[in-house]
């Protein structure tokens, strides 16, 4: 009785450790898969990032304020004018 008892812990604990193994196993796998689309996710937002500091900087560019100035305002570029300066006391 004792011995079959003692097989029969040792079977349990045998199959319980292959499930543990199993599980951990799965549970690698699915960290994993979460992990890469986590970094996939960071690289499409970095390079979004990075669209959208390449248009803040067209928007703002000193070209674009003067186009606009032209189009839509109807201003013109005035050539500037040379100072004089009276002669200094």
């Amino acid at each position: 009785m004792s011995r079959s008892f003692v097989s029969l812990f040792v079977l349990g604990a045998i199959t319980a450790l292959a499930l543990w193994y199993v599980w951990q196993g799965w549970q690698i796998t699915e960290l994993s898969s979460k992990v890469i689309a986590s970094r996939l996710e960071r690289d499409e937002l970095l390079a979004q990032r990075d669209r959208f500091k390449l248009e803040v900087m067209r928007v703002w560019s000193l070209e674009n304020i003067e186009r606009l100035a032209r189009e839509r305002l109807g201003m013109k570029k005035v050539p500037p004018k040379p100072l004089k300066l009276s002669p200094g006391k």
